[in-house]
């Protein structure tokens, strides 16, 4: 795919010459069109080549997906960023990320309408296989970016071609038409891309990213038969499957592997990511600004199955101990062996006592400065996360390579379970893709269920309130937490109140109460209150979040509403 990336930055500067700034990037006047390009196969490839970039929109240099899991409940971006802003609930019709979000999509679905309006130029010179690829392609993205879009925004406007300057203004359409404009473009989509790609190709969209796209946007709506259905056809492709190993999974080791659905590669010189400096430990010469909160730490269960306010094996002295796997290959937590700048390797410790810790390797073993407490800006939450980190990053921190995955394999499982769940369709089927989720967390076959604890009940709601445990822990990090929120409308339990850190006195951090969770695996930290009162028990990273009714939708940018006068171009509620 990394070529892919190369030619999008040639053909992002051709594109996008001249454009006007505006939630289309509308209507290129003055720089090379339709009429001198869409000539020829290669320039059909370039074209949809572009329309790729805009699934990669970075904020703080992080995929725009990890952010977004910073406005949620299960992670925290430290540097005063709009995602800190959002998870405050201080969010208004002036935030960046909010403006950029819109532009960026709208600006994808931009270049697929040219594209598809255009590229017939070109049908008589090219392949019939490949014109066909193209065309899918660029409807699986245009209907991805408005999937994205509804799912943040509600009610957008629905543009499916090039639209003069003079009629460039529009009124919102209903949420409900542009979901049917998205499932129509990923059928006509899935019927015309491969399987699977070979070389160079490998990473573009396919026809596991239509279908598995149509199963996520369903879910996200209530469409549960759909949703059932499309995440079914993946399954049945067999085709995709599970990584073995859940933590190599987000390592250059699982990079495109058959786990991955979609995804966006980087490339150096070109365009990478920054996840090694901005989530890494201060040992390793990270920033540790994306971190977990405890409301994710809490979530996972005990290896006996059940949650830690009902497990006996919990201990609040080592809230590692007989956790589910998954919980360490997420998190870097207290206990872990890590490696470091120099090529060292250490133990980690996050308690506020410990100005040193131990240095395994190189030889001799050795005591060395802390700085993951010591630093100011260490961790706030004592935690933090793993993925997407690889020490191969470390020799260039700011400029990683790995592919992002928008969509993967084990998400499809858990949609087609919840889809059957919520229709109260349960048989096997749903019991062996929740199951192969877990299993493979363990590093276990799904059939060796004395080696994991595997999901036998037939119970409507218990099963419910076991896929949403699942997509919380399973998914954490991915970019999905606040969607999910938003359809469970669970917000207001979830995001409301005290943002707790670490705690900051030994005695406490050891001995902090056990929190109850509900039937969606929110923590309820009430027993926090009477101790937060004291100075210097917790380092609090938000006090409070405050989550209202209109934050179950974003609001439009107010830099749109400037532009666009149409009276049906309207604001959300509340804003």
């Amino acid at each position: 795919m990394k070529k892919l990336i190369i030619s999008i930055i040639a053909i992002n500067l051709f594109l996008l010459t001249g454009c006007k700034k505006s939630y289309l990037d509308r209507f290129p006047e003055d720089s090379p069109n339709s009429s001198t390009f869409y000539k020829s196969g290669d320039e059909l490839v370039l074209a949809v080549n572009s329309a790729y970039s805009n699934l990669s929109f970075q904020q703080q240099y992080f995929p725009f997906h990890m952010m977004l899991d910073a406005t949620s409940d299960i992670m925290w971006f430290r540097a005063g960023d709009d995602a800190q802003t959002i998870g405050l609930g201080q969010h208004t019709p002036n935030t960046g990320i909010i403006r950029n979000v819109w532009s960026t999509y709208y600006s994808g679905i931009a270049k697929c309408n040219t594209l598809l309006e255009n590229m017939s130029k070109a049908k008589d010179v090219t392949s019939a296989v490949l014109y066909n690829r193209i065309d899918g392609e660029a409807r699986f993205l245009r209907a991805y970016y408005y999937g994205c879009l509804i799912s943040l925004y509600g009610d957008v406007p629905l543009i499916n071609k090039t639209l003069p300057t003079a009629e460039s203004f529009v009124a919102r359409t209903p949420k409900a038409q542009v979901l049917d404009f998205v499932f129509k473009e990923l059928d006509d989509a899935a019927a015309k891309l491969p399987v699977s790609y070979t070389g160079l190709d490998v990473g573009r969209a396919s026809k596991g990213s239509a279908l598995a796209a149509k199963a996520r946007f369903a879910l996200y709506n209530d469409k549960f038969d759909i949703a059932a259905a499309a995440s079914k056809a993946v399954i049945d492709l067999n085709f995709h499957s599970l990584f073995p190993n859940y933590r190599n999974l987000f390592t250059y080791a699982g990079e495109n592997s058959r786990e991955s659905i979609l995804a966006f590669d980087f490339k150096q010189t070109v365009r990478t990511a920054a996840y090694s400096q901005g989530n890494q430990a201060r040992l390793a010469g990270g920033f540790s600004t994306l971190i977990p909160t405890r409301g994710l730490a809490d979530s996972y269960e005990c290896t006996d199955g059940q949650t830690i306010d009902k497990s006996n094996l919990y201990n609040t002295t080592d809230i590692y101990r007989n956790r589910d796997p998954r919980m360490r290959q997420t998190i870097l937590g207290d206990g872990d062996t890590w490696f470091g700048n120099g090529g060292i390797t250490y133990n980690v410790t996050f308690h506020p006592d410990s100005a040193t810790c131990t240095k395994f390797s190189p030889a001799p073993m050795a005591k060395i400065s802390n700085t993951e407490v010591t630093n100011a800006f260490s961790s706030f939450s004592g935690m933090l996360l793993k993925k997407y980190i690889d020490p191969v990053d470390l020799v260039l921190n700011t400029q990683s390579e790995l592919a992002f995955m928008l969509i993967r394999y084990a998400e499809v499982l858990l949609t087609y379970a919840e889809a059957k769940i919520e229709l109260n369709q349960i048989d096997a089927s749903v019991l062996d893709a929740i199951n192969l989720v877990r299993a493979r967390g363990y590093g276990v076959a799904a059939t060796a269920t004395t080696l994991y604890p595997a999901i036998r009940t037939l119970n409507q709601a218990e099963l419910r309130a076991i896929v949403r445990r699942e997509r919380k822990v399973e998914l954490a990090g991915e970019g999905l937490r606040l969607y999910d929120m938003r359809r469970w409308k669970i917000g207001e339990k979830a995001m409301n109140g005290v943002l707790f850190g670490k705690a900051m006195t030994r005695a406490l951090y050891y001995s902090l109460p056990k929190p109850t969770l509900d039937a969606n695996s929110t923590p309820d930290y009430t027993g926090f209150n009477a101790l937060v009162n004291t100075t210097g028990n917790f380092k609090i990273m938000d006090n409070p979040r405050l989550f209202q009714p209109r934050h179950y939708l974003w609001p439009i940018p107010q830099t749109e509403l400037d532009v666009n006068k149409n009276p049906g171009f309207t604001q959300n509620p509340g804003y």
